[in-house]
């Protein structure tokens, strides 16, 4: 290139950086704010000015250009490349993987001069000089994909199969690489180094500028801006907060409060608290006396009726003295679920105390259960067993056995044995299931099968006390429809009891309240199928039914359709937590008023066997 050809080229480079110095002064009447720490290239840089000042500096020089972010994304389009780097090499993903890394190293932030070494990927000559500002790396400009004769093309071009990319394809691109001596590609590095220092030194000073004119502007609007906050904090907050002067005029009114009464801030600022709400009349002597004696005065669990049910509040006025002006600032919470949960974790260690009585007691009562069993057994076999013995003792005491079984049975004394027999097993499984259920899940989880578990839990449902003494149990049929040879779950099989007792005991206690409206017989239908990876279970009843919004809130905590001490609407919401977060499962329900309730559960299954089933209809 001839020496004036080049001087043409350096002053139009000139021309245009001084181009793209006066628009980055535009840009610093921008009204952005930003820190050092987040900078970007494009907040200082016309995108345009600078692809036309790379392009004029790749076309006067020879060299490839392309200017990228630290990482070696790239912020330009490139300029002047050669086909091996841009149609070869990088349309691999391993080349393009490793000219992005060869472009980060090439162009890390060196102050002292350019980067210059060949190319991690092909081997070319490259060279970085980093933009930064006030000594935060902001970008790199590399230019080069030049080769001189010292290059190994043999190494070069071996190259190419380790990229998997195309190798004549990469030979006659490689072909056609710009040739240039090592010597003047260091000038032009130079030059390059010169440009990216002068574009460093103009980004610093535009940027102090542009900082300069956001923190006057910052500084306008700072009392707007914190006045905003302070209320955008107060709205948010889900206490009703409530500002009133000395005189009972309402000063401030949250979003909570208007949310409350239904009173925009706009129509009760100025009035008194009393006409606003009357209910809080009486409140005035309070805030007369928190401003006077500079303390605040807190009423808690203050109740309250709304629609018919009791809600507590906590109630806190606080004196508000600033800049001479006097005030008060009313708090209200409203704590009902609060206090509902205390009570419920009241009545829950009454429960656990219930518990531990009722193992107690089952304890107790099981020795002499043995006993009746044993006595009732031992019974039947002297007086109705032909044995060799029981006929001596008869004679000796001058009878006949014949006579003696056929006294028994025809006054039905052998059918009696038979009814303290049944009765006393029942009992004994009610005590098993009372033992099994009081006991405290110690989160022990086996492969478990689902039926016995259901089925304990149906016959922990009919000694319910509640139940028996509403209803009696044994006119609820029960359908079983159980699959064989079902998978068995991993599980905790107490939890799992559980679930089930709440939600056969739900049931229960629906047909129960319903059984005359209905005028039908309650019943029961328990399903177990294997489904594709699952044990799906379905508990079905033919009560009353539920209607669309009480499906939508069954499982909801607290929620009941029961009269008040009836229901603490916590059963369902346990039920559900069990079956979704403690075994990993999935429940539902399916129902429609005047028809029955299907609840459904789905328990993922466990290789560990499977459990025998059956099909059967019976009446409980």
């Amino acid at each position: 290139m001839k020496r004036k050809e080049l001087q043409d080229k350096i002053a139009f480079l000139v021309d245009e950086l001084a181009v793209a110095e006066k628009e980055l002064a535009a840009l610093n009447n921008s009204e952005t704010s930003t820190t050092p720490g987040g900078i970007r290239f494009t907040d200082l840089f016309d995108l345009d000015s600078i692809q036309a000042i790379q392009d004029a500096f790749a076309a006067a020089t020879g060299v490839a250009s392309i200017i990228t972010l630290p990482s070696g994304e790239p912020i330009t389009q490139p300029s002047n490349f050669s086909t091996l780097c841009q149609d070869v090499i990088r349309k691999t993903e391993k080349g393009l993987c490793n000219c992005m890394r060869s472009d980060a190293v090439i162009g890390r932030l060196n102050t002292a001069g350019p980067n210059v070494s060949q190319c991690m990927s092909a081997g070319l000559w490259d060279c970085g000089a980093s933009i930064s500002v006030d000594g935060h790396h902001l970008a790199n400009w590399l230019i080069g994909q030049i080769r001189n004769e010292e290059l190994d093309s043999n190494q070069i071009l071996a190259y190419a199969k380790e990229i998997g990319a195309d190798e004549a394809a990469f030979s006659r691109a490689f072909a056609q690489v710009t040739v240039m001596p090592l010597e003047q590609f260091n000038r032009i590095c130079d030059f390059l180094f010169l440009i990216a220092n002068l574009m460093s030194l103009t980004a610093y000073q535009n940027l102090q500028l542009r900082n300069y004119v956001s923190q006057i502007h910052s500084s306008n609007n700072e009392l707007a801006h914190l006045r905003n906050f302070l209320s955008n904090i107060i709205d948010s907050m889900p206490s009703m907060l409530v500002g009133v002067d000395p005189e009972g005029r309402i000063t401030h009114w949250n979003m909570r409060a208007a949310d409350a009464t239904g009173f925009a801030k706009a129509e009760v600022e100025g009035k008194q608290l009393a006409d606003v709400m009357p209910e809080w009349a009486n409140e005035m002597d309070k805030i007369t006396r928190a401003i006077r004696e500079r303390k605040p005065i807190v009423d808690e669990k203050v109740a309250e009726e709304r629609d018919g049910v009791t809600h507590y509040n906590d109630v806190s006025v606080y004196p508000l003295i600033a800049n001479g002006v006097d005030g008060a600032v009313i708090r209200v919470d409203d704590i009902t679920e609060r206090v509902r949960i205390e009570e419920m974790m009241i009545q829950s260690e009454k429960m656990m105390s219930l518990g531990g009585l009722a193992a107690g007691i089952a304890h107790e009562i099981n020795n002499p259960l043995a006993a009746i069993l044993g006595y009732t057994s031992l019974l039947n076999k002297r007086l109705l067993e032909d044995t060799r013995k029981n006929r001596r003792v008869a004679e000796e005491a001058g009878l006949q056995f014949e006579d003696v079984a056929a006294y028994v049975k025809a006054r039905g004394i052998d059918a009696m044995l038979d009814g303290v027999m049944d009765s006393s097993r029942r009992a004994g499984r009610v005590v098993t299931n009372m033992l099994g259920f009081s006991r405290r899940s110690g989160g022990l989880f086996n492969h478990e099968d689902v039926i016995p578990i259901l089925e304990r839990a149906l016959e922990l449902v009919k000694s319910d006390h509640d139940l028996e003494h509403s209803y009696d149990f044994r006119d609820i049929s029960v359908v079983r429809e159980y699959d064989e040879d079902l998978p068995t779950v991993y599980c905790d099989a107490t939890n799992l009891q559980q679930a089930f007792f709440n939600i056969l005991r739900n049931g229960a206690q629906a047909m129960a309240g319903a059984y005359q409206e209905l005028d039908r017989a309650p019943r029961f239908v328990l399903r177990c199928h294997a489904t594709d990876g699952a044990v799906h279970v379905e508990i079905e009843d033919n009560g009353p039914g539920m209607s669309p919004e009480v499906q939508r809130r069954i499982f909801e905590p607290f929620f009941t359709t029961k009269g008040v001490g009836v229901g603490t609407g916590l059963g369902m919401s346990v039920t559900y937590f069990i079956i979704t977060e403690s075994l990993s499962g999935s429940m539902s329900v399916s129902s429609s008023p005047g028809v029955g309730a299907t609840f459904s559960v789905d328990l993922p299954a466990s290789k560990a066997g499977s459990a025998s089933g059956g099909k059967s209809d019976d009446a409980s």
